[in-house]
């Protein structure tokens, strides 16, 4: 895991000097490693010989031999569950989820006095799930930790959120973009390509693993790079090919590159301030798709028409 030492010596720190917080909230964009870095630090709090030096769990004990097999009796995980009937995960983490849950954490622990409940994709629990949570948190459980993995963390009550350790994890920088990349087997060729539209989450760009969604990335990246002149009829063409397969925001994201990459240029406030809403119409389509059911390739392309014309503003 590249990039988030700083919150593996945080919570190490506070275990070695036993002002461990009950609850911690990793927060920060999807596709970092948060949940990643939240299995290192459960397995740091269970191991029964922990490296409080290195902050890593020593993974030769009975308790990491456990965690590591997925068989652990005080470890419990809360995510989105899969629904055999629709064939897909479900919208939301449950208050069912949450009630069994809390009973977990209310109990001893069967292999030691520690227990730990992760639960993923917070943002996504009802509200329901959300107001059930408070309860375990207002009382927590002697040797009980919570670890909460949040994307979005607005869409928590203020209540949950005040009652945590918040700890943000930033995006990945260049070199541990890269290196994760390399370590994934990509094309060296879609490297720069995929660092620039992952904005430090690596997990942004996983499409372009499919090498038909990368080819298709590269054909969207060639018609967007003079957006100013661009042929509106090849978009068109794209959009209508490929707007279902690849993901909205990596469609969004590299028209955004493209006008920014224009915008140095520009030298009047009128015309940058034109761009920059006309951008920020475009990099929140993806969104409007959805909160207003519109038709997305013909609202993309009003948008992109939006940003073409601030581009052509005379000064």
């Amino acid at each position: 895991i590249l990039g988030h030492d700083v919150v593996r010596q945080r919570f190490g720190e506070a275990m070695r000097d036993n002002r461990l917080h009950h609850a911690w909230l990793l927060y920060g964009v999807k596709g970092i490693g948060k949940s990643k870095v939240a299995d290192e630090l459960r397995a740091l709090f269970l191991c029964e010989s922990p490296d409080l030096v290195n902050y890593q769990a020593c993974g030769q004990c009975h308790h990491c031999a456990m965690l590591f097999a997925g068989s652990h009796p005080d470890f419990q995980r809360v995510e989105l569950l899969w629904n055999t009937k629709t064939k897909k995960f479900n919208r939301d983490i449950n208050i069912e989820q949450t009630r069994d849950a809390l009973a977990f954490m209310s109990m001893s622990g069967l292999k030691s006095k520690r227990r730990v409940l992760l639960i993923d994709d917070a943002n996504l629990m009802n509200n329901q799930a959300a107001n059930a949570l408070l309860k375990g948190l207002e009382e927590p459980t002697e040797g009980s930790l919570l670890l909460i993995v949040c994307h979005d963390l607005t869409r928590l009550p203020a209540t949950i959120r005040s009652r945590c350790m918040l700890q943000a994890c930033a995006p990945l920088d260049a070199a541990h973009m890269k290196a994760v990349l390399v370590n994934q087997e990509l094309d060296e060729r879609l490297h720069e390509l995929a660092i620039g539209l992952g904005q430090g989450s690596p997990g942004r760009v996983v499409a372009l693993q499919e090498p038909a969604h990368a080819k298709a990335l590269l054909e969207w990246q060639g018609i967007v790079t003079d957006l100013a002149n661009s042929d509106i009829g090849k978009m068109q063409q794209w959009l209508d090919k490929h707007v279902k397969s690849i993901p909205h925001d990596l469609i969004a994201h590299m028209v955004v590159m493209a006008a920014q990459k224009l915008a140095i240029e520009i030298g009047s406030w009128e015309k940058s301030n034109a761009v920059y809403l006309a951008s920020v119409a475009v990099a929140s389509w993806p969104k409007e798709v959805i909160r207003h059911t519109l038709r997305p390739v013909p609202a993309l392309l009003a948008y992109i028409l939006q940003l073409r014309n601030a581009l052509k503003i005379r000064v």
